[in-house]
């Protein structure tokens, strides 16, 4: 096999040719059993710290938030200011009913208000988690590459033995050298999934965080609560509804999202454990 034969291209240079004859200068034949184990090890190891980083960054608190903040908006229903029929609209004025409804509003947007601050938190932890994961694909390539220039050298190696009966005990290494490669090299775009996923996490996660804010002022507009108030408030019922129901959608798409983005993170994970677990 020719020294090219290792090289995967668009994804990392070469090993350095420097770094291959060093390899190859070193050679002990008494220790063939365990020819580059510590490249071996260092490829395993990172495989993990991939497979650890891309577990991490769990959004189902996220989504149990997000779910809770959609049933407080629900359960605000601009209809209460309506007078109530019967005999109880005889003991139902207009300002206690505003004072009732401004009172919901009130309590509704204490809790938006802490379920867009854990949204922020996600957002930002899903940047951190981002990061993590470009450190653990430049640290999977880089084990590639010192694999590829071990694995040069075993090929030099093997090709010069002598052929008999007896296979080489380089034979075995260079095939779980192999094995450990490959197991590497499919985890690489695994690892740019995740990152996809945790992108369109992100996304979701910052279209809720505003809408939920955009909700907050403007219902507290249309409740005449901005600025200064006039004598007489009159709340603009088809504004409140709108906007209520606006940001109900943004939450639906962005639970969809997330559901989306948790199938193909676990996706990714089972997959990076099927190339691991085999090692």
């Amino acid at each position: 096999m020719a020294d090219g034969a290792y090289r995967w291209q668009g994804m990392a240079p070469a090993p350095d040719p420097t770094r291959v004859e060093a390899i190859d200068a070193a050679w002990d034949e008494a220790q063939v059993h365990a020819f580059a184990e510590p490249a071996r090890a260092s490829a395993i190891e990172r495989l993990e710290r991939a497979l650890a980083a891309a577990r991490t960054g769990d959004l189902t608190e996220a989504a149990a938030q997000l779910t809770h903040a959609r049933s407080v908006l629900s359960g605000l229903d601009p209809a209460a200011l309506e007078p109530r029929r019967g005999l109880a609209g005889l003991f139902d004025s207009r300002g206690g009913r505003l004072k009732r409804f401004r009172a919901a509003y009130d309590r509704a947007g204490a809790t938006v208000g802490e379920v867009a601050g854990v949204v922020t938190e996600r957002i930002e932890g899903v940047s951190r988690r981002t990061a993590g994961l470009d450190e653990a694909w430049i640290g999977l390539r880089d084990a590639v590459i010192d694999l590829d220039a071990h694995l040069l050298v075993a090929v030099r190696r093997l090709s010069g033995a002598a052929h008999d009966e007896t296979p080489h005990p380089l034979h075995a290494r260079k095939t779980a050298l192999d094995a450990c490669r490959a197991a590497a090299l499919q985890t690489l775009p695994l690892v740019r999934g995740a990152q996809g996923a945790d992108a369109r996490s992100a996304d979701a996660l910052k279209a809720c965080s505003d809408g939920l804010m955009a909700w907050s002022q403007d219902w507290k507009d249309a409740l005449g609560l901005s600025g200064r108030r006039p004598r007489k408030v009159r709340p603009d019922r088809e504004r409140l509804l709108r906007v209520r129901d606006e940001a109900v959608r943004r939450i639906d798409a962005g639970l969809k999202a997330l559901d989306e983005a948790r199938a193909r993170q676990a996706e990714v994970t089972g997959r990076m454990t099927g190339l691991r677990n085999p090692l």
